[in-house]
């Protein structure tokens, strides 16, 4: 090409171009075209019109590199050869002063060459699931390699360190988690701002967390007998009155402070409640009982994520000592119940997302697209705070969730709706009935649909309280004791799993609650 103007004009865009696919940024890219411009323009300048040059673009190892050779005597570009010249030498330095780009001018063989190129993009390493997956990964080596000591070695790492400090950690997990329960709720109520409000809303959001919860237990068990068929409809039915009592008797604590202390979450819920309801009743009498009320769940909240940094600490110590301490029995019988957990969670979940497109006609893509932060937040992390954290921002600003429902509905679901909770314990009733030879009678399943609504809304944090539930549960159904180590041992395998079917779960509820209020205020 000679150094016409045209030829000139299309030189500069066809660098543009170049570049522009190589994602080279607005700033750098504005500079070098530039800078080609006016460097071929001094060309043309010195060497005329008919002076032919080439152009040569190429990547060189990732690396995109434009290079231009003119033949004939050296001549500079980049640098001010005359006064008068409309780029000064500042201004020239400043162009060519770049984020990610270079370009430099050398003379060689008879050629004046003048090269642009554009560092190649460094991408930061990332680990999917973060330092959950590190955790993990170090925790099966770690396992490997004490394995390899003598029986007494591995006896002391695991009795006298490893599960000290892990309990020790999940008391600290255990320390907020009672006084945020009451913080939310309480909270949650206080939002809603009138006595009508709490009402209509109140009421209806509770009957959702029954029926959701009863339609997840039928599915359990759906799925359970197809796993351990030990369903028969014959039994003595007497057992389900007194189990309906003492459900609720339970909800009803002694006195206010034993059900904080003992960490019956059950009892706290109701108190919660009860506090933010009389809040509001009480209107503007109790204005700074309102504030302290916010006040405390932001300094609860705070401490929560503090304290969450301990987290991949914690998976570390717990996978460490359950390989070294599991038997291999216990691993093959385990497969069943991971199984089971992962059918029923994908079946509510697919169930959930079609009725929400059936019923407000919805692309389910566009839906799981919009949630995909808080899903897998949910899916590496496994934590219930930080997943609320995130949901937070994703239903406000994403879903565009009315701000106040989010508000309510988010901490009241974490506390009162544990939709990754209720199949623990019928997968539990009937793995072990099958491990122990025995069948489970209609009055029982009556009777097990209580007993997971009521684990549903206060199972404690943990595996202390896990396990003291499950105990309870496997002598009421005649249960062998064994099955709990099985299912605490699975229950390691899917419990990421669990986290983001439970935020599938909550999340088509509140969109569906959301409509479902709009329509409701649209009508009045």
């Amino acid at each position: 090409m000679n150094l016409s103007n045209e030829n000139i004009d299309k030189t500069v865009e066809d660098i543009r171009k170049f570049f522009e696919r190589a994602k080279v940024s607005k700033r750098d890219l504005l500079k070098i075209n530039l800078i080609v411009e006016e460097s071929l323009l001094r060309w043309q300048e010195n060497f005329g019109e008919d002076q032919e040059f080439t152009l040569k673009t190429r990547y060189l190892f990732g690396t995109p590199k434009v290079v231009i050779r003119l033949k004939g005597l050296g001549y500079n570009p980049l640098e001010s050869q005359q006064d008068e010249e409309i780029f000064s030498a500042q201004v020239m330095q400043n162009l060519l002063n770049y984020e990610t780009a270079g370009t430099f001018y050398e003379y060689k063989g008879g050629y004046n060459e003048l090269t642009i190129f554009s560092a190649k993009e460094k991408k930061p390493l990332k680990i999917p699931g973060g330092s959950i997956t590190v955790a993990i990964l170090l925790a099966i080596i770690f396992s490997l390699a004490v394995g390899q000591l003598p029986q007494d070695a591995q006896n002391f790492i695991v009795e006298k360190i490893a599960k000290p400090l892990f309990d020790r950690l999940m008391d600290l997990i255990m320390a907020i988690t009672v006084p945020m329960i009451f913080v939310s709720v309480a909270a949650s109520i206080c939002v809603l701002d009138d006595v009508t409000t709490l009402s209509n809303l109140g009421l209806r959001v509770i009957k959702r967390f029954m029926v959701i919860t009863l339609f997840i237990i039928f599915t359990t068990m759906f799925v359970c007998e197809i796993f351990f068929p030990v369903a028969t409809i014959e039994g003595n039915s007497d057992l389900l009155l007194g189990q309906f009592v003492n459900l609720a008797l339970s909800m009803i604590p002694d006195n206010l402070f034993k059900p904080f202390v003992e960490g019956n979450i059950l009892q706290v819920v109701l108190i919660a409640f009860a506090t933010g309801a009389y809040i509001i009743i009480l209107d503007k009498r109790a204005a700074g009982l309102k504030s302290l009320i916010f006040e405390a769940q932001q300094f609860i909240n705070k401490v929560a994520e503090s304290i969450m940094h301990i987290t991949p600490l914690i998976i570390f110590l717990g996978i460490f000592s359950t390989l070294l301490t599991v038997s291999t029995e216990s691993v093959l019988s385990a497969w069943k119940i991971i199984a089971a957990f992962c059918i029923t969670y994908f079946l509510i979940s697919v169930i959930m997302l079609l009725r929400l497109k059936l019923k407000h006609k919805i692309s389910l893509r566009d839906f799981i697209k919009k949630n995909s932060k808080t899903f897998t937040v949910a899916l590496t992390i496994a934590s219930g705070t930080v997943s609320m954290m995130t949901n937070f921002e994703v239903c406000k600003k994403d879903l565009k969730i009315d701000a106040k429902l989010c508000d309510f509905w988010i901490p009241m679901s974490h506390s009162l709706f544990a939709p990754g909770k209720v199949p623990d314990l019928v997968i539990l009733v009937f793995f072990g009935a099958e491990f122990s030879g025995i069948t489970i009678s209609l009055a029982q399943l009556l009777m097990l649909a209580f007993l997971s609504v009521q684990l549903a809304i206060a199972s404690p944090k943990g595996y202390g309280g896990i396990v003291a539930i499950y105990m309870l549960v496997v002598e009421q159904f005649n249960i062998s004791e064994e099955v709990v180590a099985i299912m605490i041992f699975a229950g390691i395998f899917i419990v990421n799993v669990s986290s983001m079917y439970s935020m599938i779960v909550r999340n088509c509820e509140l969109y569906d609650l959301a409509h479902e209020v709009k329509l409701n205020a649209a009508e009045k």
